[in-house]
């Protein structure tokens, strides 16, 4: 059930994708305003199609999906939009809009995952075994689909005020309080990923 909204979600997404990327073709030089949009749209396209996937790979449905995605949808506006869409975007656009029209769902998913996940030059959070049954039991309520759903997104964020603002986000939905060590453990791992 959670699929199928999902998959919907994409297909929303894709829409909004395409469109941008129309709006932005057209008018050359783009002004910032479709630089925004396309990077916006990129962005939520590159989150839904992230917790699909987490979903498609776990396959167990998490009671909680539905706030990670009310996370996602958090845009912060991006402070150097001109060269991500150089570097990020102008390549993959050509294929996204090559496989918004393959009538097969799963190539339509497949291709978008290669082409919209944003190429980082930060590596992933460094969690050790310990640390990660840790933050599952008692940060995750011992729920790892959401474990795993959280750390994707944690990164797949590109910026580290991404990762603050997701960050924030879990600690109001599971409830972790300023003095919780391994709340204090896990933002350190954010905050390292940046250095």
């Amino acid at each position: 059930m959670q699929t199928d909204l999902l998959f919907k979600q994409l297909n929303t997404s894709l829409a909004e994708l395409k469109e941008a990327i129309e709006k932005f073709e057209k008018h050359t030089p783009p002004s910032k305003a479709y630089a925004e949009q396309l990077h916006i749209s990129i962005t939520q396209t590159n989150k839904v199609v992230s917790a699909y996937l987490v979903l498609k790979e776990q396959n167990e449905v998490s009671p909680e999906l539905n706030l990670h995605l009310k996370l996602m949808e958090v845009v912060v506006p991006p402070t150097e939009i001109i060269e991500i869409v150089k570097v990020q975007i102008i390549e993959p656009v050509a294929i996204v809009e090559e496989k918004i029209n393959t009538p097969e769902p799963t190539k339509i998913v497949d291709s978008i995952t290669e082409s919209l996940t944003v190429k980082s030059n930060y590596p992933k959070l460094n969690i050790s075994i310990n640390d990660k049954f840790r933050f599952i039991n008692e940060l995750f309520s011992a729920n790892s689909t959401e474990y795993n759903i959280a750390i994707e997104q944690l990164n797949s964020a590109n910026s580290l005020q991404d990762a603050r603002n997701y960050f924030k986000g879990l600690k109001e939905i599971y409830f972790w309080k300023e003095e919780n060590e391994l709340a204090k453990i896990l933002n350190t791992l954010i905050e390292k990923r940046f250095l």
